[in-house]
């Protein structure tokens, strides 16, 4: 989905996202932020290996700061990510037990 005022392309998937919070890092720049092996960033990536719910939540915040510095933030995504941020983290609350 694209806001024709921000030019922005909204992930859809888990590749879509990690690729837009990667921008124009190297996978292997992206892999070591994230602390995890850029061989796994690229399954991910291609959807091979579902990633980790703090994956999830590190690109979502990534995701979200970039558009935050852009000029106008679309108000519903913000929302979106806010929800997708509460999801994350009850699903690490669910996994700690």
């Amino acid at each position: 989905m694209c806001n024709s005022r921000t030019m922005f392309v909204y992930p859809t998937s888990q590749g879509e996202l990690i690729r837009a919070a990667r921008g124009t890092r190297t996978q292997a720049e992206f892999a070591k932020l994230l602390g995890c092996d850029r061989s796994c960033l690229s399954r991910y990536e291609r959807e091979q290996l579902g990633a980790s719910p703090m994956v999830i939540s590190r690109c979502l915040d990534i995701v979200a700061k970039s558009m935050r510095s852009s000029e106008e933030t679309p108000r519903p995504y913000e929302r979106a990510l806010a929800q997708a941020r509460r999801v994350v983290a009850e699903l690490e609350r669910l996994g700690d037990k």
